[in-house]
């Protein structure tokens, strides 16, 4: 197989993946939109279909979708990342960079899709939720319990 198809099947997978999983988060964590509320349930199962698709557009490739999968074969010795494409510097830079392009393209794809959503919502927070993932009760040093307060005086004076 041609690293070009690799390339493209990677990008169109990873694209797929980020589009449909960061798109549901969107549609619950987002104001005004139809999915507004909808519960981790539904992120849940939207971003299982949402994997589902991404390897099914990138089956041909062997759906890799994330570096660190890439990264883990080549770590692992294998000798072939999918049928016919052999593990050397040309297919991983081949792999990294289809995977990180889709990613992209995705996220992208995302945004302009609920770009008014974004727009119209109030909270910083839901807008970042859309693409990252944060604690619901931040614990920062000086903000926090006093027991863990007490724990980081403890540790930083021994």
């Amino acid at each position: 197989m041609s690293l070009g198809i690799v390339f493209l099947s990677e990008v169109f997978g990873t694209a797929m993946l980020t589009l449909l999983g960061c798109g549901v988060v969107a549609n619950v964590a987002l104001k005004g939109t139809k999915g507004n509320s909808g519960g981790f349930l539904m992120v849940t199962w939207g971003w299982g279909i949402a994997v589902f698709a991404g390897v099914f557009v990138a089956a041909k490739s062997g759906a890799h979708l994330n570096p660190a999968v890439t990264l883990g074969l080549l770590v692992n010795g294998k000798g072939e990342y999918a049928p016919d494409v052999k593990v050397d510097v040309a297919s991983t830079l081949t792999y990294f960079g289809g995977e990180l392009l889709g990613a992209f393209l995705g996220a992208v794809v995302c945004w302009a899709a609920y770009k008014q959503h974004f727009d119209a919502e109030p909270v910083e927070a839901n807008k970042l939720a859309t693409f990252s993932t944060g604690p619901a009760i931040r614990s920062t040093p000086g903000t926090s319990s006093p027991r863990s307060s007490a724990r980081l005086s403890w540790c930083s004076s021994s």
